[in-house]
């Protein structure tokens, strides 16, 4: 089973959970690092650019699949997980 925890890395490696979460035996977990700064001037200037990207050829000329090829997708990974 997957859980997702925050946490924080100082400089020299040290991981610090930021919510509690029970372990009871040594557990491997992959790190995803953010990236730097407060959460909110992160986030600052993406709605624009999202809706820019909305509006570009790119999009508008994008690839579009059936309701029933992305369900043969999505069986297709479900099917390759075991």
């Amino acid at each position: 089973m997957l859980i997702t925890v925050e946490a924080e890395i100082d400089v020299d490696g040290n991981v610090r959970l930021l919510e509690p979460v029970e372990i009871t035996k040594t557990t491997r977990a992959i790190i995803t690092l953010l990236k730097d700064g407060d959460s909110e001037q992160s986030e600052k200037g993406n709605a624009a650019k999202m809706l820019e990207f909305l509006k570009s050829h790119k999009f508008k000329n994008r690839q579009s699949y059936s309701v029933e090829e992305i369900e043969e997708q999505i069986r297709e990974a479900r099917d390759s997980w075991e």
